[in-house]
């Protein structure tokens, strides 16, 4: 066997190998993307079942309309006091030194950040 007919074997095989792999890849991600319309139309035959049919003989003027709900979110403030701890046990922690030469007199919060 020559060496030329040695590296068209080995073309042939490599071009063969990758060709099943990709056939086999599309075929995997075919069934992959089935899953989803599958899926829906379960779901739908499945409320379409399950739907009781008092609710179809209700007419729509006689639903009583739904308010829209304001949710308030409670802001959860931490104490400054604590705040302050932390703050300085980070410069500490960053600057490497002790904290028994802090002192804390303003939090301001910064207009632009460095770090962007």
């Amino acid at each position: 066997m020559t060496l030329g007919e040695i590296f068209r074997v080995a073309l042939l095989d490599t071009v063969l190998g990758m060709g099943t792999v990709f056939v086999v890849l599309i075929f995997i991600s075919l069934i992959i993307s089935c899953f989803g319309p599958l899926s829906r139309s379960i779901e739908n035959f499945v409320n379409r079942k399950n739907k009781p049919e008092l609710l179809d003989e209700i007419p729509a003027a006689a639903k009583p309309p739904v308010a829209p709900v304001e949710v308030e979110e409670d802001e959860e403030l931490v104490d400054d006091l604590e705040l302050v701890a932390v703050i300085t046990a980070a410069i500490a922690a960053y600057s490497d030194e002790k904290t028994d030469g802090f002192v804390v007199r303003s939090i301001k919060r910064a207009k632009t950040s460095k770090r962007r």
